[in-house]
């Protein structure tokens, strides 16, 4: 026991703590100076043999410029999303993976003794570990239409370092490069498929249509006008035909009566005269009527006036006539007949318009979709071809250079902030040293402590007495 103090006031002691010691730090030094003086000199020592030990370790940068398309917009639409963040990852993953940085490694010779104990894959470990790549922390807002990318490399050589930065910004660009051509094109690629589906889909498309006007030819509904057109003309051509069959029909009766009395020629001749004036007044020279009567008339001329023979010859003329009026007739019938149909047929054909139409739209509003698609995808087809030889004449996004890397002069470390850091390390293991100590050892500051070491109470204490040296 060392020291006690006086912790008592008014007979009530204080509750003890391990950690009461270690409110008096010049105690702690007065008491553990010699351990902590020998754990500093240690330090102190190490110091050199450590920045003796140590290589100098250089760090170089370049700087990458990732700039966004250089045209306007207005002008062409660019088939690349711009995310700075999407696309510096990929970047940095394709510069970091394992093929391009075991290129690296074997382009400039790095770590030659771990590849040979460890194999190429620790090789490629340490270089990635040497390697970052940074966001410049200057740029805050994402919509900026260029970013600036820090690549760093560490190594013991500043030449080195040097070239190992500037490759790996190479390598950089070139991806930057490589992704947005690869990507332009895998765009049109897909684009041109597109295409040439929505083609091949037009194209079906309008020789349903083609088929299904071609089936149903005269039921469409542009052929309506044209349809009601010739029912109003069959009609009026029905109506002509029932007026003629009504005149002839009365014709041949009275050629029927006229042969049963049996006319002489001269009132026979007179007859057909007046036939041939009402035919005229209704038709033309080269209606059958017109020409069938002025046969007639011609063979009544010929015929004698008071022969007997002349009367057989009228009484064959008059039949003649009355067989002519009758085919005449029956031709009007079989007009009539054809004519009924055509009326059929075309009034069945203009019922099936309002249904026709409904199907022939249904398949051109298809046609007329696909049409939008197809030329959608064409324009889009265009704007992409647009964008590729763009990006192939690297006028889209691009990623270059801004500043390349040179061989720092000073090391990342300098010999200064080595020892700097030795001294600190020293002073500090030192003070730890002594407080380990205190903890393991520690001393009794209170009456309570002493009464809980002892196990019998604390009858009384003295104060601390200062003695005079």
């Amino acid at each position: 026991m060392d020291q006690i103090d006086d912790e008592t006031f008014d007979g009530a002691t204080t509750q003890s703590s391990p950690f009461d010691s270690l409110r008096d730090p010049l105690g702690i030094l007065r008491r553990r100076w010699r351990p902590m003086l020998l754990m500093l000199l240690a330090g102190l020592a190490v110091t050199p043999l450590a920045m003796w030990r140590l290589p100098p370790i250089y760090k170089a940068r370049a700087s990458v410029l990732i700039a966004t398309q250089k045209l306007s917009e207005s002008f062409v639409r660019p088939m690349i999303q711009e995310d700075a963040t999407e696309r510096i990852n990929a970047l940095t993953s394709q510069v970091l993976s394992r093929q391009s940085l075991s290129e690296v490694v074997q382009q400039f010779a790095l770590y030659p003794e771990l590849r040979e104990k460890e194999g190429m894959d620790e090789a490629v470990a340490a270089l990635a570990a040497s390697i970052s790549i940074e966001l410049d922390p200057g740029i805050r807002n994402a919509a900026e239409r260029a970013r600036i990318v820090f690549v760093y490399f560490s190594d013991q050589q500043a030449t080195r370092a040097a070239e190992v930065t500037n490759d790996l910004a190479h390598r950089l660009t070139f991806a930057g490069m490589r992704l947005r051509s690869e990507q332009a094109r895998v765009t049109t690629e897909f684009l041109r498929r597109e295409l040439e589906s929505a083609e091949v889909a037009l194209r079906e498309q309008s020789k349903k249509v083609s088929e299904f006007e071609q089936q149903h030819r005269g039921e469409l509904p542009s052929e309506l006008e044209s349809n009601l057109r010739r029912l109003e003309r069959l009609q009026q051509q029905r109506n002509s035909l029932a007026l003629q069959i009504a005149e002839g029909e009365t014709r041949v009766a009275t050629l029927s009566t006229q042969e049963r009395t049996a006319d002489s020629p001269d009132t026979r001749l007179s007859e057909v005269r007046a036939a041939l004036a009402r035919e005229l007044s209704v038709n033309k020279e080269t209606h059958p009527n017109v020409l069938s009567l002025r046969r007639q008339i011609e063979l009544l001329q010929k015929e004698p006036s008071t022969s007997a023979g002349g009367a057989g010859l009228a009484s064959a003329g008059r039949h003649g006539v009355t067989e002519a009026a009758r085919r005449e007739l029956n031709q009007l019938h079989e007009q009539l007949a054809d004519t009924d149909r055509e009326l059929v047929e075309l009034d069945r054909h203009v019922a099936r318009i309002p249904a026709v139409g409904q199907e022939l739209g249904a398949l051109a509003q298809r046609e007329t979709v696909l049409r939008d698609n197809y030329l959608d995808f064409m324009h889009k087809v265009q704007d992409a071809e647009l964008a590729l030889s763009l990006e192939l004449a690297q006028q889209g996004g691009q990623v270059s250079i801004l500043d390349p890397a040179s061989p720092p002069t000073e090391p990342k470390r300098p010999h200064w902030q080595i020892a700097l850091g030795g001294v600190a390390a020293s002073i500090g293991l030192a003070l730890a040293l002594g407080l380990l100590l205190e903890l393991r050892d520690p001393l009794i500051m209170t009456a309570e402590a002493l009464k809980a070491l002892a196990g019998v109470p604390v009858l009384g204490s003295l104060p601390h007495i200062a003695t005079e040296s």
